[in-house]
């Protein structure tokens, strides 16, 4: 009921967005002309929907996405595995237009995913981001806008395609008539595995959606070593961070209840704590609102972040996050610790798992 749904719908917007005839590549054909601003438009929408179905998939990082150190998630978003390497990128734009020969797959998984489309996409400054001693870019500042835009947008199809691929090979992999992970999943023998894995899964809420995408940009977690750090955000051109997050929500509460199945909401009833997964759905819908109610992006508000005042003023939103403050980003970090506090210990409690060692290891 989730999980292939969820890859399938992945992989038909990777198909739609990559496609010879699809939005990108109009929008590479309609660069120079009076079409653009339109083109731009619709392919800015499609990436945006693709987006959000990677984001709903994150949720369930388990299987075949989750082996050879994630190497197909990645593919798909590879935000989790390190800063977006702005400069090869930039290398690569270069290097495929002059190589027909040339592979995304020849480079590294933070040069790929929907963070890298994303900047080619979205980014208005054509400037490249490398040292001057890197070959391949010192002539690409002389070169003029229109032939840069155009050979940035024709190297985001070549990711765009990868991703298709990927979400392909994700697909295939659960599907009966291909690997039929599927089958070994659902077999009693697997259960308390896969039970496991499941439930591992949802803590993708605490440890990427809540610290990785909140807590370090807004300066509450650690990990930042400033008032804030905006730079970090998951989204940073397109500043749709909050979007994602939301996506992480919807998707947490769908894993949560199995949508229109059996889910963790009836383990835990019949654990005799019901109300634990009422307590889930109104933090969950809090969270959303709070986000919704945002008029500022996660990235226009930590940029604001950048004075003593302005952390406690931070601070004091993610401690009563129902008081909606300057910072709904911080208020929307209150909202998510609820959810984790409730998922390390009641959860934990009443389906009879164990933390993850990535959760165990965190204090918070």
């Amino acid at each position: 009921n989730i999980i292939i749904p969820n890859y399938q719908a992945v992989s038909d917007r990777a198909v739609e967005f990559s496609s010879a005839g699809g939005p990108l590549a109009s929008y590479c054909e309609a660069i120079g002309n009076g079409g653009e601003a339109a083109a731009r438009t619709a392919a800015e929408d499609a990436w945006r929907e693709l987006s959000a179905a990677i984001q709903q998939s994150e949720l369930h990082i388990l299987g075949p996405v989750a082996d050879n150190g994630e190497a197909l998630r990645n593919r798909l978003n590879a935000f989790g595995a390190g800063e977006l390497s702005s400069c090869g990128i930039d290398q690569s734009v270069v290097l495929a237009s002059e190589d027909n020969t040339f592979s995304v797959a020849s480079r590294t998984v933070n040069q790929r995913g929907i963070g890298a489309v994303e900047y080619l996409q979205f980014n208005p400054d054509l400037t490249h981001t490398c040292p001057s001693q890197i070959v391949e870019t010192a002539d690409w500042d002389t070169r003029p806008a229109e032939e840069r835009q155009r050979l940035r947008c024709d190297y985001a199809v070549l990711i765009a395609e990868d991703i298709a691929d990927a979400a392909a090979a994700i697909l295939d992999a659960w599907s009966a008539d291909g690997g039929d992970f599927r089958s070994a999943f659902i077999n009693p023998a697997s259960t308390s595995d896969s039970l496991e894995a499941l439930s591992d899964a949802l803590f993708y809420l605490d440890t990427d959606a809540k610290d990785r995408k909140l807590g370090i940009p807004t300066g509450i977690n650690d990990a930042c070593g400033t008032f804030a750090c905006p730079d970090q955000v998951e989204a940073f051109y397109s500043e749709t961070s909050l979007d994602n997050v939301r996506s992480n929500l919807e998707a947490f509460q769908t894993m949560l209840t199995g949508a229109d199945g059996l889910g963790f909401d009836d383990i835990i009833e019949q654990a005799g704590v019901a109300d634990l997964v009422d307590t889930f759905i109104a933090n969950i819908a809090n969270a959303i609102d709070t986000i919704n109610a945002s008029a500022a992006s996660l990235r226009a508000q930590a940029e604001l972040i950048d004075t003593a005042d302005d952390e406690t003023t931070c601070t004091n939103a993610f401690n009563n996050p129902d008081t909606l403050g300057e910072f709904p980003a911080c208020n929307a970090y209150g909202h998510l610790k609820r959810i984790t506090d409730d998922l390390k210990v009641g959860f934990v409690a009443a389906v009879d798992v164990d933390l993850p060692d990535r959760v165990q290891a965190d204090n918070d």
